[in-house]
């Protein structure tokens, strides 16, 4: 239940970060409007920009389970990073886990 009202949460976000993107390239590209009005649109419009970003991002991130948060990157020999599982005896995968 919570992983689905974050995705709509999540979705809700990013529209209204391209909503944003979309106001800022319409009010750069019209050429009847001065120069310093676009200037001082450009302000506002990139703090607003940032803060639903940032939003969206915490969403997103929030979305992935704890146990593979923690997870690094694989090696390029593509080992990736290992454990040894003390109930089994045998090395085992981080990546396995998730």
């Amino acid at each position: 239940m919570i992983i689905i009202m974050n995705k709509v949460e999540a979705k809700k976000w990013r529209n209204l970060a391209l909503a944003i993107t979309i106001l800022g390239i319409i009010i750069f590209s019209l050429p009847w409007i001065p120069g310093k009005v676009k200037f001082l649109s450009a302000i506002p419009l990139y703090i607003i920009f940032v803060y639903v970003y940032y939003k969206y991002i915490c969403l997103k991130r929030s979305m992935v389970p704890d146990n593979c948060r923690s997870i690094k990157q694989e090696a390029p020999g593509g080992q990736g990073s290992r454990r040894i599982d003390k109930k089994k005896g045998k090395m085992a995968n981080k990546k396995d886990r998730c």
